[in-house]
């Protein structure tokens, strides 16, 4: 009797097929996540109108070349409530606020993040 052994190979290939996948618990976090290792710190600038510097996986110097740049960049600031740009390489997009910009810039595995007042 072929079939039975037939069917019964047929389960045992599903069973552990079955078993195979993910070891999470299921959940999913929604955001996105730092590269291993990297972790978002805040860095002391204070200047040109340039308030709450945070990097991950960048030096702070870097971050505050990207948000120097940011800010002399003319086509940065664009009248509006969104507007994006690139500068040092990194992909920049701005939110309008009542208190100024809010700027995210990013390239992979890399950001930073900071706010411009107005004026």
């Amino acid at each position: 009797m072929r079939l039975p052994a037939a069917f019964v190979s047929l389960l045992l290939a599903a069973a552990l097929l079955g078993g195979c996948g993910s070891s999470g618990d299921g959940t999913t976090g929604g955001g996105a996540t730092a590269p291993a290792g990297a972790a978002a710190q805040a860095c002391a600038l204070n200047a040109g109108g340039i308030d709450g510097l945070r990097v991950t996986a960048v030096s702070c110097g870097e971050g505050q070349r990207v948000a120097s740049g940011w800010r002399a960049a003319a086509q940065c600031a664009k009248q509006g409530s969104r507007s994006g740009c690139s500068v040092r390489g990194y992909r920049c997009q701005a939110t309008a606020s009542d208190r100024g910009w809010s700027v995210d810039c990013a390239k992979p595995g890399k950001s930073i993040a900071f706010t411009v007042r107005r004026g």
